[in-house]
């Protein structure tokens, strides 16, 4: 049995935007709080004994700081990265490419409103389509999960583990394990993964040289910094 921790990282410390692929710093208040809330739950009973994280710094500064305090092992996985969202990626709202009073800006806002109500079909400039940051995100679960059974030898063994990744990331990971229909704008506009939010699942392989997954959902999106939790 594999326990697997899906938290993501706290707000950003920069103006409103879309971001994906811009590497931009966490919230330092936030994401030391973020820190005590994860060592409570490391001391409440079943500790983590692996740490993954998308290598970008909103996600690895946490996980880093976290794996060395437990000396726990840490591995960054590249193509955990929150979508690219192109020439949009890291502009803040406020900018003049976005201001109404211009003809580039309304256009540059009737292409986002179509891409939140038609993510699947309205791909942004330069950026990756949804089609493809579905598969990079299927792909890297499947070689994450095989790779966690494979180390036990092909015996069931318990492991938990902690994952820090981007929203999008969540989310995807989520429909491919409830079969929900990752096209759909509803999964992108109701489901609800906030910052600093904990989601759980946990895989079993009943037989010894299964290679067939089980998977159940344990809860989605539970708010960790304004939470009883530890």
């Amino acid at each position: 049995m594999i326990e697997i921790s899906l938290v993501r990282h706290v707000k950003v410390a920069g103006p409103a935007a879309l971001y994906g692929v811009t590497d931009i710093m966490p919230r330092t208040e936030d994401n030391n709080s973020l820190l005590v809330k994860l060592t409570a739950l490391q001391q409440q009973g079943s500790a983590y004994d692996l740490v993954i994280s998308s290598p970008l710094k909103r996600c690895r500064i946490v996980a880093e700081l976290f794996a060395q305090q437990h000396k726990i092992p840490l591995q960054c996985i590249e193509s955990l990265q929150e979508i690219n969202f192109g020439d949009f990626d890291g502009i803040p709202f406020d900018y003049a490419t976005f201001s109404v009073d211009t003809a580039l800006g309304t256009k540059n806002w009737a292409m986002l409103e179509g891409f939140w109500q038609a993510p699947a079909t309205a791909t942004l400039p330069q950026a990756e389509s949804l089609a493809d940051f579905n598969q990079r995100i299927t792909l890297a679960w499947h070689e994450f999960i095989d790779a966690c059974f494979k180390q036990s030898k092909g015996i069931e063994q318990p492991k938990r583990i902690l994952l820090l990744a981007h929203g999008g990331v969540i989310r995807m990971i989520l429909a491919q394990v409830l079969q929900l229909e990752w096209q759909n704008p509803i999964l992108h506009q109701s489901l609800q993964i906030g910052n600093a939010s904990l989601s759980k699942i946990t895989v079993t392989r009943p037989f010894e040289k299964s290679t067939v997954n089980h998977y159940q959902v344990n809860y989605i999106g539970l708010p960790l910094l304004n939470s009883p939790l530890g």
